[in-house]
């Protein structure tokens, strides 16, 4: 878990990974340089539960700071949760038995819900309702929330990459669908949490901009650019065809 300056949401969120049927597990909390309490709330809960893992550096960007959270952890299994949202009761359970089951799978992700900040649930989540293939991951990050994957695939796919500046997930869940196979579990076991300090318009726009570059980026790296081009459509949607002779 990786937090700045999210004091109100941020205990919440602990408490949704600890509280986990699964009881066997770590939670690496990185706190990149906040400003607002939270490093003192996050070692109060670690007095009382020592599976949490509290460290901090200075404010660095959040691709920085999931590289430094995933140096420290140590188990054959990773998941995220952002540190204003919240993980379903049995989320790591219901995953982990899936990897258990299918060893060839090397990422498990589920559908998620969109919760307000009181927590109240707004409605399902849509990119995990369209149909996962390696492919359609190049238009549609339907692999959103939750994953789990194992430490092996992790690595195999090559870790995080600093190089992007936001958007870590997708461009590690691209390369993760280059070199092992995803399965996804059709059932709402994350709170994806919207609020007034979610990210600007700004910053969606420099999101955007990542991702694009991260989907040309994955076009090359399969040895497709010579047939297929990105295009941005005029809602900005990401659009792949078919490059015309």
């Amino acid at each position: 878990m990786v937090n700045r300056d999210r004091a109100r949401f941020m205990e919440q969120a602990i408490g949704s990974a600890l509280n986990q049927t699964f009881r066997d597990l770590e939670l690496v909390f990185w706190d990149d340089g906040s400003t607002d309490g939270s490093l003192a709330i996050a070692r109060r809960i670690a007095e009382h539960d020592p599976r949490l893992k509290v460290h901090a550096g200075p404010a660095r960007g959040v691709v920085a700071a999931h590289k430094s959270a995933h140096a420290l952890t140590r188990g054959g299994f990773i998941g995220w949760v952002d540190s204003d949202d919240l993980l379903g009761k049995t989320a790591i359970e219901e995953t982990l038995a899936i990897l258990h089951a299918r060893p060839e799978v090397g990422m498990v992700y589920t559908g998620f819900v969109v919760i307000d900040e009181r927590s109240r649930v707004k409605g399902a989540g849509t990119q995990c309702r369209i149909p996962y293939s390696p492919m359609r991951l190049l238009t549609d990050f339907m692999t959103f929330h939750f994953r789990l994957m194992r430490r092996a695939a992790f690595e195999a796919a090559g870790g995080i990459d600093e190089s992007y500046a936001t958007s870590p997930d997708y461009d590690l869940c691209l390369r993760l669908s280059e070199v092992t196979e995803i399965a996804h579990l059709p059932r709402n076991l994350y709170g994806y949490r919207v609020h007034g300090g979610s990210i600007s318009e700004s910053r969606r726009a420099e999101q955007r901009e990542s991702s694009r570059r991260m989907v040309e980026v994955a076009i090359r790296r399969r040895g497709l650019e010579d047939r297929l081009v990105l295009r941005v459509d005029a809602a900005g949607k990401f659009v792949v065809e078919e490059k015309k002779n």
